[in-house]
């Protein structure tokens, strides 16, 4: 496991730093800072002392912040690294500046709160706080209960945190994390969404998941005939959505088919369509953009509303993924899907299966499939992912299914007050994993520009 130290900083006038004698470097000729290089010395601490020290004016040349930092070091052919500086990427500044992020200020502001620990500085920058002729940033930090901006070097790590596939695509966004990417090495994680269609077709011929995977093709109209006829039950999804929007279930109970959808007042809705013609153009209508058809399942029922799973996983600096925190939501009334901004709810495990048999076997299904989604989902997209959260259901006869996995998963479901703990242990995971890969860029750069950067 990778071990921090605190920060001191010494007046002094030279360009000098003491690390702690316990970590055993080679002759230090120059010390880095995110993407900032300064000739400079070295030496280990004379007593036993488990601080890195730095005289103010090696702090001034390296732009080290005035905040209290516990960071790693890295040593490399006679370079010594400090860091990570986890660059937090996203967009939708509001200019004001106690609440620069305007909604997602709050769920940002919760990195800052193991920072220390973990031993990183997090960054939130979007790409109109980059100086590329000094090759500064000028990005917010979250400090005793209030946003205050800070300039540093360019990060070691970038985490995707953009809020929308639209920002997502703008061409000046993909011009930026080219050259973030090619020119200054700096590896992303959780780049993109992820398109329920794609990710399908890559897992679909896996054995070890595509028992988890309903049935989904691309919106035709033969194809949606075809499948209302083979399982009677259908969603229609598009294929780049979020959040529930534009879902629709269709139905066919006793040769007639019913569509419950949300409108765009919010309200849910409930038609019924004489025939299939009459459903394909009402859909036809109503779509916007590529749509996906799932097969449908018939999902268990809390107090007679359908109810699904949001799992949250992460993998951690070793390797392995782990599952950080499952919630249940449940549908509200009349509602097609179990979203909150469709009157859902969020209640726990425990309260869903209070029997505690019956708990240990669900969430131990539950489990088994998020770990083993997380792996070969890794394994067949391009990037590095360090999350996911994974929207299950479970049918009436226990079998767990995947309706979709998010590579930017909302927070909502941590605003439950038995969940909201675990919020923060995904994030310090995912710090944790930037600690990971600034060590890797640093001992094996050839690997992570490869495998990751050029593919």
């Amino acid at each position: 496991m990778f071990k921090s130290y605190p920060i001191e900083i010494i007046n002094s006038n030279e360009l000098i730093l003491y690390y702690p004698s316990e970590l055993k470097f080679s002759d230090i000729q120059t010390i880095t800072f995110g993407s900032l290089t300064v000739s400079c010395k070295a030496v280990p601490q004379k007593e036993h002392t488990k601080t890195i020290t730095m005289t103010k004016s090696l702090a001034n040349h390296l732009h080290i912040p005035d905040l209290p930092l516990r960071l790693h070091l890295f040593e490399k052919e006679g370079s010594l690294f400090i860091g990570p500086i986890v660059g937090i990427f996203t967009a939708g500044f509001t200019g004001f500046p106690g609440n620069p992020m305007g909604s997602r200020s709050y769920s940002l502001s919760k990195f800052f709160l193991t920072f220390e620990q973990v031993g990183v500085l997090p960054v939130v920058f979007g790409i109109q706080h980059i100086d590329w002729e000094q090759g500064f940033v000028t990005g917010y930090v979250y400090h005793k209960n209030k946003w205050k901006q800070i300039e540093v070097p360019l990060p070691n790590v970038i985490y995707d945190r953009l809020p929308n596939r639209a920002v997502e695509n703008l061409q000046n966004i993909q011009s930026l994390k080219t050259r973030l990417q090619e020119e200054y090495a700096i590896p992303w994680f959780n780049p993109g969404f992820f398109n329920k269609l794609d990710i399908y077709n890559r897992l679909v011929n896996e054995s070890a998941v595509n028992k988890y995977l309903p049935k989904t093709v691309p919106f035709e109209e033969k194809s949606l005939k075809d499948m209302l006829f083979e399982f009677g039950f259908l969603y229609v999804k598009p294929d780049h959505g979020s959040s529930g929007k534009g879902i629709y279930q269709i139905q066919t109970v006793d040769d007639e088919i019913f569509v419950r959808f949300r409108d765009n007042a919010g309200n849910n809705r409930l038609i019924k369509c004489a025939n299939i013609t009459k459903l394909c153009n009402f859909l036809q209508e109503h779509l916007t953009g590529p749509y996906i058809i799932q097969q449908g399942i018939k999902l268990f029922r809390v107090d007679q509303h359908i109810a699904d799973f949001r799992i949250h996983t992460n993998k951690l600096p070793n390797g392995k993924w782990v599952v950080t925190t499952i919630g249940c939501k449940v549908a509200g009334t009349g509602s097609p899907t179990t979203h909150l901004l469709a009157g859902g709810q969020i209640k726990t495990i425990e309260e869903i299966f209070p029997d505690h048999e019956e708990r240990k076997t669900k969430t131990k299904k539950l489990v088994e499939a998020a770990l083993t989604l997380s792996k070969y989902i890794e394994k067949n997209i391009n990037g590095i992912v360090a999350e996911i959260g994974f929207d299950f259901g479970v049918d009436k006869s226990g079998k767990v299914w995947m309706f979709e996995a998010n590579a930017k998963p909302g927070r909502s479901i941590f605003n439950h007050p038995q969940l909201s703990k675990y919020e923060r242990l995904s994030n310090k995971y995912l710090l944790l994993h930037a600690v990971k890969l600034m060590e890797q860029i640093i001992t094996n750069p050839e690997k992570i520009f490869h495998e990751f950067i050029l593919q």
